[in-house]
């Protein structure tokens, strides 16, 4: 379903079945895979900073590794198979194989997120994992949730969708009375990779409209496409000028273009 090029290698060690390091280009990160079924998939980074993903697993289920670095918990919830996979981006991919339809179709996942933190949906049907800036400036984002997807035993989608409560990360897997199963869904995180993206809380917003110093300075945290000019920041305030007229907050994306978001860091 997922294929192996992406899979990192893994070594057991002491306390999990595998561990990875990957580099990245701000440094490494490593993965650790828990021992068993009801365990925390965690990432930290060279510098310390770390997130973790509970998995849903209901029983005393040791994960088993192959040779690929797939670690496998078996019957780790009712009619449920948990598979993790620690990948090449410094993240790693979660398998849950509904085997038949007594299999829960929500599945509830624990974040563990460093303190100031957030979780914001990106639009995109997952989550950006923020971090504030340092000396008042935007946050960026420093990791990400995927959207989810799954698949039936012909390899046809099934709809799923996540939504947050708290520090709860829930999907949804809408199979039904015709779902050939088994059924597999993937959430999938990556950690500790700035992708550019800048989130401003409700003041720093109330600033991009009020001076384009501000934004200036804040563009220079935005990697590759250079200097922005005058209209691009002058449309950045409008866009800034309309969040907050919406009761959101300003975001910037990598390529440049603003937009609006709610929740999490804009407060």
């Amino acid at each position: 379903m997922t294929g192996t090029a992406d899979i990192a290698a893994a070594v057991p060690v002491a306390g999990t079945p595998a561990k990875s390091v990957t580099a990245t280009g701000g440094g490494s990160v490593t993965v650790t895979v828990p021992d068993k079924a009801d365990g925390t998939v965690e990432a930290t980074t060279n510098e310390g900073s770390s997130f973790g993903l509970s998995l849903p697993g209901t029983k005393d289920v040791r994960g088993i590794k192959a040779e690929t670095g797939t670690v496998v918990y078996s019957n780790a919830a009712t009619a449920t198979d948990i598979t993790v996979q620690p990948t090449t981006d410094g993240g790693a991919r979660t398998l849950l194989t509904l085997k038949n339809d007594k299999a829960p179709s929500i599945q509830r996942f624990e974040l563990h997120l460093p303190a100031g933190t957030d979780a914001v949906d990106n639009g995109k049907g997952g989550y950006d994992l923020i971090r504030p800036g340092d000396d008042g400036r935007p946050a960026t984002a420093v990791g990400t949730i995927d959207a989810p997807w799954a698949k039936d035993a012909h390899g046809k989608d099934v709809p799923t969708r996540y939504r947050l409560e708290g520090d709860t990360l829930i999907q949804t897997i809408d199979t039904h009375s015709g779902t050939a199963y088994p059924v597999v869904a993937d959430p999938k995180f990556d950690w500790g990779i700035v992708t550019g993206t800048l989130y401003f809380n409700k003041s720093e917003t109330r600033k991009a409209v009020e001076s384009g110093g501000f934004l200036t300075a804040a563009a220079a945290m935005i990697p590759g496409p250079g200097a922005p000019s005058a209209v691009t920041i002058a449309g950045w305030s409008t866009m800034a000028a309309i969040a907050q007229r919406h009761g959101k907050c300003l975001k910037i994306n990598t390529w440049l273009k603003p937009n609006e978001y709610s929740g999490g860091y804009c407060r």
